[in-house]
């Protein structure tokens, strides 16, 4: 039996790791990247409703001229009690020569937590805010989640709940409770967003009500779950367009964090 030169053995033993070094790369990262995609869903949280020490900036819409206002939240933790502080800084727009931003605090004032929710006393009155909180951001005000099927919007004085008579991430669709319609006609309905095979991945929470001509579920409103974590919500206006201008989030953003 002939041998192959030596030279031509070591190519071919060469050859192979490489080779099996290729097909566990093209193998594994798909993997890993469908893993991570299946990992995150609409149970994720960005954060919680706790208190932690720190402070987090929302950089606020700016004008042509570059004239707005950034608020920056600040946390922290006292002998016997926790205290939160604003301070709203100021920017001048370009057309305001020698001008400089300018900043004023609010606070700070005594904290805590109550049926996950931020409360605080200010000018003699409490303040409710419903809020999620980590290292990295701060949403203020959030949409929570009390309980299973159930999620509540409080910022002083504009509110709203919502709530599924089961959980909807295991029971995708039933009977719901939804503001301004009347008991009975309520339903929910969890899904995958169109294309949410693109990331980020999307989740709806729809919320319908029955009409009472022919019976049919038009949409109202939804929850929205995606790469963020925590639900923005939309209304369905009679046009069939959406709006996202009621129950606004504010994320505020870590100092080390702030986008450019």
């Amino acid at each position: 039996m002939r041998m192959p030169p030596n030279n031509a053995l070591q190519r071919s033993v060469s050859v192979r790791p490489r080779l099996m070094h290729r097909l566990t790369y093209r193998v594994l990262v798909p993997l890993s990247i469908l893993a991570w995609c299946l990992g995150s869903s609409a149970q994720d949280s960005t954060g919680q409703p706790i208190l932690i020490e720190g402070a987090w900036t929302h950089r606020g819409a700016k004008t042509v001229i570059g004239s707005g206002t950034d608020t920056t939240v600040i946390v922290s933790r006292e002998t016997n009690a926790w205290t939160i502080a604003f301070e709203h800084t100021v920017f001048p727009g370009v057309n305001e020569r020698d001008a400089r931003p300018v900043t004023h605090g609010e606070g700070p004032y005594v904290a805590t937590v109550d049926d996950k929710e931020l409360v605080f006393t200010k000018d003699g009155k409490e303040v409710r805010y419903t809020f999620l909180c980590d290292s990295n951001r701060m949403i203020l005000p959030a949409i929570v989640q009390k309980k299973p099927g159930e999620w509540v919007f409080r910022a002083d004085r504009e509110s709203f709940r919502i709530q599924c008579d089961q959980d909807p991430f295991k029971i995708p669709a039933g009977k719901a409770g939804i503001p301004g319609v009347l008991g009975g006609k309520g339903f929910y309905s969890f899904e995958e967003a169109p294309r949410s095979g693109h990331w980020p991945r999307a989740q709806y929470l729809r919320f319908l009500e029955r009409s009472d001509e022919g019976g049919q579920l038009f949409e109202r409103c939804r929850l929205i779950f995606d790469g963020y974590g925590w639900p923005r919500y939309e209304a369905i206006l009679q046009t069939g367009e959406r709006s996202i201008n009621a129950y606004q989030l504010r994320v505020f953003l870590a100092e080390n964090k702030k986008e450019r």
